[in-house]
């Protein structure tokens, strides 16, 4: 069996795991209770992107001695060094036949769908996590909680309907209220920090506003210290689709703040155009002493990630985010 050694940034030995024959170095570490950065898992989002400091791993690390943990498969024992590892209580997972209970058109492209747990049936998960939707004979479909974990029987979604899409076009018009889904949770590691005082700035395009309303309906109650900014991206007004969620968390929390961005369209005041990240750029001098979370496709990730840190002194280690791909069929 091989063995990866996990170090913190800065040298520090954290732990160790075993790295099964052609199992990748994310899977092991999961499979062992460790989770690192990561959001798509198919090579895409650049989320699990880790030094790594001693041995050989396939494909080959780049040139500057990283590489995706989310491919990369250890070939002798190996150190790496992600931004974050922590553990995690593999025991709480649950696997729930919860049943369709309502969906609703929120946007021409955005359904929002609830889930009821059986009765008695709970499960506990952290604000920001997702679940994975399990379909016979396909790879199973990862969606954020938009609910808050207060909220522990059921299971609200926010599902991106789009031509060819697996569950959002072809599984859900044809499921039924009552009608079983099988689902497994919670898996990530895009949740909120404590951290007393500390300001936070949320980043969501389109429907990764899911997750972070989850975070911000269990967080603003309970951080009256924390200073949270929402800036919310699409490519039309329309893709705004919870504005009363988002009216209501201005009216009742003076911490909160928010900005929506339109890219596509022109923008009606208070609206901006443009792209979501810039507009954090355009309104924050630096971030360093900020945690910030974004949640989006993957070059939204890509780019904030890179401007933040690089333009924004961002600390890498207080960068949390989500990326999400749509599976098309």
């Amino acid at each position: 069996m091989i063995t990866c050694v996990i170090e913190t940034p800065a040298g520090d030995e954290l732990g160790t795991f075993d790295c099964a024959d052609g199992e990748t170095v994310l899977d092991a570490a999961a499979v062992a209770g460790w989770e690192f950065p990561y959001s798509c898992r198919r090579g895409i989002c650049e989320t699990c992107r880790a030094p790594v400091r001693g041995g050989e791993v396939s494909p080959p690390a780049d040139a500057d001695g990283t590489a995706l943990l989310c491919r990369a498969r250890a070939l002798t024992d190996i150190r790496v060094a992600p931004d974050r590892a922590e553990r995690v209580e593999l025991s709480a997972r649950k696997r729930v036949k919860a049943k369709l209970y309502r969906r609703r058109m929120a946007a021409p492209d955005v359904a929002v769908v609830d889930l009821r747990f059986p009765a008695g049936v709970r499960a506990s998960f952290k604000a920001g996590q997702y679940l994975r939707v399990l379909i016979e004979g396909r790879e199973p479909r990862t969606f954020s909680l938009a609910n808050p974990p207060r909220v522990s029987d059921a299971a609200q979604l926010h599902v991106r309907v789009l031509p060819g899409s697996l569950f959002g076009e072809q599984i859900l018009p044809r499921l039924e209220p009552g009608e079983e889904v099988v689902v497994e949770l919670a898996f990530g590691d895009f949740y909120l920090r404590e951290a007393q005082g500390e300001p936070v700035v949320l980043v969501a395009g389109g429907t990764g506003f899911a997750p972070i309303q989850s975070i911000l309906e269990d967080a603003l109650p309970r951080h009256p210290d924390r200073q949270f900014t929402l800036y919310w991206g699409a490519r039309q007004s329309s893709g705004l689709y919870a504005m009363e969620q988002v009216q209501k968390w201005q009216r009742k929390h003076a911490h909160f703040r928010f900005s929506g961005v339109i890219s596509d369209e022109d923008a009606d005041a208070p609206l901006r155009r443009g792209l979501v990240h810039e507009a954090v750029l355009a309104d924050c001098a630096t971030l360093a002493g900020t945690q910030v979370y974004v949640c989006g496709a993957p070059a939204l990730v890509a780019a904030a990630r890179e401007a933040f840190v690089k333009q924004r002194h961002l600390p890498a280690a207080n960068f949390y985010s989500d990326a999400f791909v749509t599976t098309v069929s």
